[in-house]
C-alpha cells in the first residue's frame, strides 16, 4: 500500500475525533450555534440517562427487579459513597452528583460503541469545550453556594485564618487572596482536562489500533492489534467509570469546601 493510501485510511480511523457539522446555523458574532455530532451524541447520552431512570422508577415495586436493583445501588451509593460527607446541609445535591456520575459515565461509553460512518461517531468526553462545560456548571454550583450560605464570609474564608497577629495579617491576606482565587478558577480547570485527557488519550491508542489492521490489511499483523483494541475496550469500560466518580467525587468536595467555608 501507498504511502499516500496508508495515511488516507488512517486519516479515515482518526476522523471519529472531528467534531462534524450536521445542521449549520449561522454564527452570531462569536458564537456557533451550528449542531454538530459532538452536540447529538450529548443529548443522546443525556436522553439515555432519562430513559433509564424513568424505566426504574416507573418499574418501582416493594420487590425489586434487576432495573430497580441497579438504581437503588446506584442511589446509594451517591447518597452514601459519592456525598456522605455533604451532611444535612448538602442533600439536595444528592442528586445533582448521581445525575453527573451518569451523564459522564453514559458520555464515555457511547464512544466505544462501534458505529457506522454514516451517524459520524463522536465521544463527547474527548472534547475539552464538552468537559469544561460541565465543568464550568460545577464552578458556578460552588461559587452560588458559597455566597449564597456565608456572603461576604466566603471571601473572608479565602484570607488568612483568625488568630494571626494583624502585623502578619495585612500582608499574607493579599497572598492568601491571590492564591485562593486562582485555585478557584484552576478547579473546573483541572476537572476539564483530566476528563478530557484520560478519554482522548484511551481512544486515540484504539483508532490508531484499528489504523494499522485497515493500513497493513494482512491477517499476521491484524491478529495481535485486534486484541489489543479488545483488551484496551475492556480496560476503557473501567476507565469510563473511574472517569465519572473522580469527576463526581471532585465535585463533592468542591462544593462541600463552599458549603462549610471557614469552618
Amino acid at each position: 500500500m501507498s504511502a499516500e493510501a496508508s495515511e488516507n485510511v488512517v486519516g479515515e480511523v482518526l476522523h471519529e475525533l472531528n467534531v462534524q457539522p450536521i445542521i449549520s446555523i449561522p454564527k452570531l458574532g462569536p458564537f456557533d450555534f451550528s449542531i454538530t455530532n459532538a452536540v447529538v451524541y450529548m443529548w443522546a447520552s443525556a436522553l439515555v440517562v432519562l430513559v433509564i431512570w424513568m424505566l426504574i422508577v416507573r418499574k418501582a415495586k416493594k420487590e425489586p427487579g434487576k432495573m430497580q436493583t441497579v438504581g437503588e445501588t446506584l442511589l446509594n451509593f451517591a447518597t452514601g459513597h459519592l456525598t456522605g460527607q455533604f451532611g444535612p446541609k448538602g442533600k439536595k445535591y444528592y442528586y445533582i452528583v448521581l445525575t453527573v456520575f451518569c451523564y459522564v459515565f453514559i458520555t464515555n461509553i457511547i464512544g466505544l460503541i462501534p458505529k457506522p460512518i454514516a451517524l459520524k461517531p463522536y465521544t463527547p468526553t474527548a472534547n475539552i469545550n464538552v468537559t469544561f462545560g460541565m465543568a464550568f456548571v460545577v464552578f458556578l454550583v460552588v461559587q452560588f453556594q458559597g455566597f449564597k450560605r456565608h456572603k461576604m464570609g466566603y471571601i473572608r474564608s479565602w484570607l488568612t485564618p483568625p488568630g494571626v497577629p494583624k502585623a502578619l495579617a495585612i500582608p499574607l491576606n493579599a497572598v492568601f487572596f491571590v492564591v485562593h482565587l486562582m485555585g478557584e478558577f484552576f478547579k473546573p480547570l483541572s476537572l476539564a482536562i483530566r476528563l478530557f485527557g484520560n478519554t482522548i488519550a484511551g481512544h486515540l491508542v484504539i483508532l490508531v489500533m484499528l489504523g494499522l489492521v485497515l493500513q497493513f490489511q494482512s491477517l499476521l499483523v491484524a491478529v495481535p492489534p485486534l486484541l489489543f483494541v479488545v483488551v484496551m475496550n475492556l480496560f476503557e469500560i473501567f476507565v469510563a467509570f473511574i472517569q465519572a466518580y473522580i469527576f463526581a467525587l471532585l465535585s463533592v468536595i468542591y462544593i462541600e469546601q463552599s458549603i462549610y467555608a471557614g469552618h
